[in-house]
């Protein structure tokens, strides 16, 4: 029984996820007749912008080790620079790229270091790998060669029904949509080039005209007037030209364009305002209630799992946490006005108030004139009596 629920799913999800567990590089059609794989996908402008903006927001946030609610000094060099080739930008931000769209992020784990656990990471292109469960065991294939999931490969899952084994990403789950986004951003870009439709009609008076004619008087047509060209036309009496016009608004072009943003926004997750999604507004009264919203509701789902995914990469009583104050920061004036209620409640001092605003301490003086200062140093643990050591409790 418990062997048959652990089998890979026989159920085909599209794009990049197969019934084997692969993640496939095979191009996918949709109802609106255009291929959709990673390339095609990101090639939509909405799905572009709201794909790297999430993506590179978790990559620009740093991840901590903590034991309880003290930070570990220094910071895990697997969490530091996850991966010595790159910087942990790229490192983290292409995880959360590779979450968004494939719905799984797989990872060579390195060789042990002195206590037990992975000095660094080496990405795996998704398209390379296939995922299977086998006796309870998870086992990830790299091109023929099998890994243990866990000891030998780090494998983060995306957006899971019960009893799967891979995550599904955008272009699995919203092949659709996405197909039909690509379809109107193609179709608008013929149609500002003439190619929606015809641009003239062609009559001829001469009831004999054989097709290999009209076919002859097409090309000599386009050879001649095609395109950008303004040489004037001469024809003979038999023939004439009619032009023929449409709007944007007619072919409901606009609409469509407009409605597929917002769609984008949707399948990605982020408000469509962030994507400029026409009659969208913030609603929220400052910078900060916008930035915990978009916490919440796009970077959150993101970072719990990589922040969980690499606790398991660092000694246990340890785990890792992503920090949000970089895009929590407020506007001067409600930040001052806060420093001001901390200082006037005696639960915050000047100088841990000027560390929070990176300026430097103040001497005793009240001056700034001979201050050794040493921006490293927190003046907020200054006072704290506990010290961690990061290899207390280690098994060496």
């Amino acid at each position: 029984m418990l062997n048959r629920l652990l089998q890979p799913s026989t159920i085909k999800r599209g794009a990049y996820v197969d019934n084997q567990g692969r993640i496939s590089r095979i191009l996918q059609d949709s109802y609106a007749g255009v291929g959709v794989d990673t390339e095609t996908t990101l090639s939509v402008p909405a799905i572009w912008r709201a794909t790297t903006m999430i993506s590179d927001d978790v990559g620009s946030l740093p991840l901590c080790a903590y034991r309880g609610n003290v930070k570990i000094q220094p910071t895990p060099r697997i969490l530091e620079r996850p991966n010595p080739l790159e910087t942990p930008m790229e490192t983290y931000s292409a995880m959360a790229a590779s979450l968004i769209l494939h719905g799984n992020y797989v990872a060579l784990l390195g060789p042990r270091g002195f206590n037990g656990y992975p000095d660094y990471i080496v990405p795996v292109d998704p398209n390379r790998v296939r995922i299977y469960v086998k006796d309870g065991v998870k086992y990830c294939d790299i091109e023929q060669k099998v890994y243990v999931v866990g000891e030998d490969v780090l494998h983060i899952k995306g957006f899971s029904m019960p009893g799967d084994h891979i995550g599904v990403g955008i272009i699995a789950a919203q092949r659709q949509g996405i197909g039909a986004a690509i379809a109107v951003m193609e179709y608008a870009a013929r149609y500002f080039d003439g190619g929606a439709m015809p641009s003239y009609a062609i009559k001829s008076d001469n009831p004999d005209l054989t097709q290999e004619e009209a076919d002859l008087l097409k090309q000599k047509w386009m050879e001649h007037y095609g395109g950008r060209s303004r040489i004037p036309a001469v024809l003979n009496s038999s023939t004439n030209i009619q032009e023929l016009t449409a709007n944007a608004n007619d072919a409901q072009l606009v609409e469509a364009r407009n409605q597929s943003i917002l769609d984008s926004a949707n399948i990605v997750g982020v408000p469509g305002a962030a994507v400029g999604a026409p009659n969208q507004t913030r609603t929220y009264t400052n910078t900060e209630l916008q930035a915990i919203e978009y916490i919440k509701t796009s970077l959150r789902p993101l970072t719990t799992r990589i922040e969980q995914a690499m606790t398991d990469l660092i000694p246990r009583g340890q785990y890792a946490k992503f920090t949000f104050e970089s895009l929590l920061r407020a506007d001067t004036l409600t930040r001052y006005q806060a420093h001001q209620i901390a200082l006037s409640a005696g639960f915050l001092t000047v100088d841990e108030v000027r560390h929070i605003e990176n300026l430097p301490r103040l001497s005793d003086a009240g001056n700034n004139e001979g201050i050794n200062y040493d921006p490293t140093v927190d003046p907020m643990e200054d006072d704290m009596n506990e010290t961690l050591d990061p290899l207390e409790g280690m098994d060496l």
